[in-house]
């Protein structure tokens, strides 16, 4: 489903309702209102997938392929080819074992310090020289991409370069087929200098994969189309869910400052944060690969299936006062990361890099507040990101 739009102050509670409900699902021609909904689509016939349990459904089956949609895109670079997220078992086995151990939980526990760190260090450089900023484009972009770095091993002198192509490979809303293929191939490029050149990662991810390809494990193109896909959306998505939840807390009476009083409910605001407004509305799209019944719907072999998990995570049937953000909420089993085969690899990191930036912004802007009224924030939605597109806060000394 190929749906983008930017609106001005359509990020507060009720936006499954309404013109954000519109936005997320299409503007017109839904068949039905029940959890699983025939919608019109450009690629033939598609279903949206809007209950909680309809949509794990879909996301545990493996009747629903992700490589049959990727392999019908007309451009498809090495990256593409590669990415964990465009292949179905046996080869997304396989892949996945190579890069999950990285994203483990217990990896990324033992980076939680440097990503605590590195908070920390950015923001005392945002904070320290001027009284306010763009928080998105100042501190949470490059937080969750230095992250991502120490995480993969990229040397600090590489990083820039990388991350330039990463953010023209994410592309904008009016950014053709075409457009994003080319910023796929420079990044595939630019990655593939970095592993096969005179200084190749010595730590962290890639570094592990250039011993798998020394083995005979993976080849070359493998290697770096593998590894040039590690840059494609997580670290934005990231960034963005921390700005979706600083952007709650800044517009409630005393929200800042009642968590700045109670750091202890920083992990019910993080899991919370990520049900109530979760960054990726969309799941990726899925092929049925046979006929499959869903929701009391036959869908056909064939017809495109995507799971809509920001209305999921509202779901009544599953949530108590799914509408209501509750840090305290018992069992908040959201869809925000997936569920299934294709739950997702980076979801530890992003939980460590959401609780890093609120700590550094609780300890040093404890008064941290918008510079701009609410309905002034413009904000971007589409099948793969939902946030605002900058988010500029100020802070006294």
């Amino acid at each position: 489903m190929e749906m983008s739009g930017v609106a001005r102050g359509s990020g507060g509670a009720d936006f499954v309702h309404g013109r954000q409900r519109r936005q997320l699902i299409g503007p017109a021609g839904v068949d039905g209102a029940g959890p699983v909904e025939r919608v019109p689509g450009p690629g033939g016939v598609e279903w949206l997938v809007t209950g909680y349990h309809e949509a794990r459904e879909v996301l545990r089956d493996d009747r629903f392929g992700r490589a049959a949609h990727s392999a019908s895109l007309p451009l498809r670079g090495p990256a593409v080819r590669m990415s964990v997220t465009e292949l179905d078992r046996p080869a997304h086995t396989r892949i996945r074992g190579l890069i999950g151990g990285a994203f483990s939980a217990r990896r990324v526990e033992q980076l939680r310090p440097r990503v605590e760190e590195l908070a920390d260090e950015l923001l005392r450089d945002v904070v320290g020289r001027r009284p306010g900023a763009d928080l998105l484009t100042a501190f949470c972009g490059p937080l969750t991409f230095a992250a991502h770095c120490e995480l993969l091993g990229v040397p600090p002198h590489r990083r820039e370069r990388i991350r330039r192509c990463a953010v023209e490979r994410l592309g904008t809303p009016s950014a053709c087929p075409a457009e994003t293929h080319r910023a796929e191939l420079r990044l595939h490029d630019e990655v593939s200098a970095l592993l096969t050149g005179s200084e190749p990662p010595a730590t962290g991810l890639l570094a592990e994969l250039l011993a798998e390809h020394r083995r005979g494990i993976l080849g070359e193109e493998e290697l770096t189309g593998l590894g040039a896909s590690l840059f494609f959306d997580g670290f934005t998505l990231a960034a963005t869910q921390i700005a979706n939840v600083v952007l709650y807390l800044l517009t409630g009476p005393g929200r800042f400052a009642r968590l700045r009083d109670d750091q202890g409910a920083l992990d019910g605001v993080v899991e919370e944060s990520l049900r109530y407004s979760p960054s990726a509305p969309m799941s990726m799209t899925r092929v049925a690969l046979e006929d499959v019944v869903i929701g009391g719907r036959r869908i056909h072999a064939g017809d495109r299936v995507t799971a809509a998990l920001a209305l999921a995570n509202r779901d009544d049937a599953r949530f108590e006062r799914p509408c209501r953000f509750d840090a305290d909420r018992h069992g908040n089993r959201h869809l925000a990361f997936g569920f299934g085969t294709h739950h997702c690899v980076g979801a530890h990191l992003a939980r460590v890099e959401i609780r890093a930036a609120l700590g550094a912004l609780l300890r040093q802007a404890p008064n941290l507040r918008l510079e701009v009224d609410e309905r002034d924030i413009a904000w971007f939605a589409s099948a793969t990101i939902r946030g605002p597109v900058g988010l500029p806060v100020r802070w006294e000394p």
